[in-house]
């Protein structure tokens, strides 16, 4: 047994060092029965990945803005071995991977998300050809991948290996029912550093286990059509200058008094559920402020429609590109509705962080997300975790395939410093707005809170 008594005595240590050091005690005691080579068990790769987590004990939490997270990249050889790939096509069903390897089925609601998995599929086969696998994907309407899967689940028959689900029908699957799922956190380990604890917490059930791997932060932040803002004679100073949700409404009256008929500030969806998420983050995400919270933002938010300030939209991508509505809040995942629907108003947006009821009280809340889930069912849960996480969470994945490729914003905060990530001028969510997301999240990284949808 490790004496943690002794380690926090250890020069230079930090008691983050603690949790390092148990989970690869704990990991080289359970793996010792799995030290033959095996087509089922765990990766090879992630093996590696969590090996060098002893040797990042004394260093900081997070990496330098450009410098390569060498500890993991340890863990990925640059091997040129390349398992055979076969591929079917049946339908909305696709097969890929290495015909030899381990079989493993995946359901998802998103087409892209195939494209993706299929790309991370081959590098991990080229990596680790000891643990190939070979995936069955099938592409399903999102009611129907639902639908189908809380069956399974409940029956305990049917159940794919993988599955993206929805983030706001994650308490469909795990609430109370965390029998269904195979708890991802010995696969989370070698990546636990750098993801952003908001996210991947979320995903936690009434055991303290987490039981899906997120794919996005999409945190809360609030968007500013700075043209009309301008045209309307307020500067970005004074947009920057607002902390309290008072501020917003103050400013609110300003640009309704200078703005022409038909614009309004702010544009406000009454069932979007960031703003119940929102308040509550903004009270600390505490369940005894659950109404208190709701009561003040909805409160806030009729006065807004009330006073004129604001338009209670029907249709916020039609509103949002009319050009007639100067605010906004929502999800980073909102930059994506940008950049493919609305085009035309490249240059004109400005992010910040969201205004709150009380200066210093959290500011954001992990909004829309795909997390994926692990059936307890299936035979080869803990090597599918791994895969998933590799996908999902490795750094350089998150670099070279999630953001480019998804336009996802990634939940690897370690990436949000790294100025050639965060500043790529090639990237068009980088250039599209005023200002660059990361640089938002960057802003706000202490201020989101953990609020379960």
């Amino acid at each position: 047994m490790i004496n943690t008594h002794i380690i926090r005595k250890i020069p230079g240590v930090r008691i983050m060092a603690v949790a390092v050091l148990l989970t690869a005690a704990a990991l080289l005691l359970g793996g010792c029965s799995a030290v033959k080579k095996s087509p089922v068990g765990r990766s090879k790769t992630a093996d590696s990945i969590r090996a060098s987590l002893t040797e990042r004990r004394n260093e900081p939490a997070k990496t330098e803005a450009g410098e390569e997270n060498t500890a993991l990249s340890a863990g990925l050889g640059n091997r040129n071995r390349s398992a055979g790939v076969e591929e079917s096509v049946s339908g909305n069903t696709i097969k890929d991977g290495d015909p030899e390897g381990t079989k493993l089925t995946l359901w998802t609601f998103n087409e892209a998300h195939v494209a993706y998995y299929r790309k991370l599929l081959k590098k991990w086969n080229d990596e680790d050809p000891d643990y190939t696998l070979e995936i069955t994907f099938r592409v399903m309407p999102y009611e129907e991948l639902h639908e189908s899967l809380l069956e399974a689940l409940r029956s305990g028959k049917g159940a794919p290996d993988i599955c993206d689900i929805d983030a706001y029908r994650f308490a469909d699957v795990s609430e109370g029912k965390s029998e269904w799922l195979y708890p991802v956190d010995v696969a989370v380990a070698p990546y636990i550093y750098d993801m952003h604890p908001a996210r991947i917490d979320v995903y936690k059930a009434g055991d303290n286990r987490r039981y899906a791997v997120p794919f996005r932060m999409g945190a809360a932040v609030q968007y500013w059509n700075m043209e009309l803002m301008e045209e309307a004679g307020i500067t970005q100073k004074e947009v920057d200058a607002v902390k309290t949700w008072e501020d917003y409404r103050a400013l609110g009256e300003k640009f309704k008094a200078s703005a022409g008929s038909g614009k309004y500030f702010a544009a406000v969806k009454a069932d979007d559920p960031v703003w119940p998420m929102l308040a509550l983050a903004e009270y600390s995400g505490t369940p005894e402020n659950a109404g208190h919270a709701a009561d003040d933002m909805k409160a806030a938010c009729q006065g807004w429609i009330s006073s004129g300030i604001a338009k209670e939209s029907g249709d916020m991508v039609s509103d949002i590109a009319s050009g007639n509505i100067a605010s906004f809040t929502g999800s980073l995942a909102f930059m994506d509705t940008f950049v493919q629907e609305i085009h035309d108003q490249y240059g004109k947006w400005y992010i910040t962080k969201c205004p709150v009821f009380e200066d210093g009280q959290p500011c954001s809340v992990c909004l829309d997300d795909i997390p994926t889930v692990i059936s307890a069912k299936s035979r080869y849960a803990g090597l599918a975790a791994d895969f998933i996480c590799y996908a999902k969470m490795y750094n350089d994945n998150a670099r070279a395939v999630i953001w480019p490729e998804l336009s996802y914003d990634v939940c690897n905060r370690v990436l949000w410093e790294n100025e050639e990530f965060a500043h790529d001028e090639t990237n068009e969510y980088d250039t599209f707005f005023r200002n660059y997301p990361y640089d938002v999240l960057n802003e706000i990284k202490d201020r989101i809170a953990t609020v379960k949808p």
